[in-house]
């Protein structure tokens, strides 16, 4: 499905117009996901070979590029639907199986994983995700930049096993391809405004996110959740962030569920389509679209990970 029939489908999406339900599929043994650091050396060489290996791969959307660069294109073409209101949550969960499924079709066969930014409040810099060896590189440095198409200073990254990848959508111009693709970049602000990092790892580090983990009703806790350590997080990256760093959302929100039942059903509020002409109530019925990468299925579909098609635990 190209981008053009994603947008019409966008605009055709009301509360009463579902895919087929997936959530009534046996799921006898859930599948754990752990954290990077739990990762044998092993399956952190083999996961990253599988995000490289995406990279070699033809785009699923019908687009000039790869599959890898499929998710990013995607994320960034929907990005008024899936931000701001109700699917965030949901569609985000689907959007990280589906990342897995691709590694898993290229060669993946450890645990799936997340990056617990917990762990990491006091720097970046310092975490074990951000290593050179057996994680996906660190900062961006000035000494090494390129100008994207709109003039912006992209600080890429040089060190670790994506220095020399080239993603072909920037999130400032999701549209365009950058004939031959841009640096990874990222820019800590830890590096050159200690205080603002300061503020924002607040956001996402423990007191931050439990604070958020204690919000009593699905609104106000995914409202807080997308406004604070999801937004704080992002902003401390200072550049790209694909589905491998987006994990632990999904987490907390499974975490949230899990401290009463009647949260696997719990989902309401507004959304707008993509051309932000129409607003909707939503629905459990509401169709999470993935643009032809894998099948769209609905809502409801994904509100408990041990039904269905998800299967998994934390």
């Amino acid at each position: 499905m190209k981008f053009t029939s994603i947008l019409a489908l966008a605009g055709a999406i009301t509360p009463g117009i579902a895919a087929p339900t997936k959530a009534d599929k046996t799921c006898s043994n859930p599948a754990k996901r752990i954290e990077w650091r739990e990762l044998d050396v092993a399956d952190q060489q083999g996961y990253i070979d599988a995000v490289l290996c995406l990279k070699t791969k033809p785009s699923r959307m019908g687009l000039k590029s790869s599959l890898y660069d499929d998710f990013p294109h995607l994320h960034f073409q929907l990005n008024s639907w899936i931000h701001g209101g109700a699917p965030f949550l949901p569609w985000h969960r689907y959007f990280g199986v589906v990342y897995e499924r691709a590694l898993r079709d290229y060669g993946y066969e450890g645990p799936y994983t997340y990056w617990d930014w917990t762990k990491d409040a006091e720097g970046l810099r310092l975490s074990p995700v951000m290593a050179s060896k057996n994680g996906f590189g660190g900062n961006g440095g000035a000494e090494n930049t390129e100008i994207s198409a709109s003039g912006s200073t992209l600080k890429c990254v040089s060190d670790g096993p994506f220095a020399k990848l080239r993603p072909e959508y920037l999130e400032t111009e999701p549209k365009k391809l950058t004939n031959g693709g841009h640096c990874l970049h990222r820019n800590l602000p830890e590096v050159d405004e200690p205080d603002a990092f300061a503020t924002m790892a607040k956001g996402f580090g423990p007191e931050g996110v439990e604070e958020v983990q204690a919000s009593g009703n699905w609104s106000q806790y995914a409202r807080s959740l997308e406004g604070g350590p999801h937004g704080s997080i992002h902003a401390c990256l200072g550049g790209e962030m694909n589905p491998p760093l987006l994990l632990m959302i999904d987490r907390l929100w499974w975490l949230w569920q899990k401290k009463n039942s009647t949260r696997l059903t719990e989902y309401n509020g507004l959304y707008k389509n993509i051309n932000q002409t129409e607003q909707h109530e939503v629905s459990l019925d509401d169709v999470l679209m993935m643009g032809g990468i894998d099948e769209d299925i609905t809502v409801g579909d994904v509100m408990d990970t041990t039904k269905g098609s998800l299967c998994y635990t934390y």
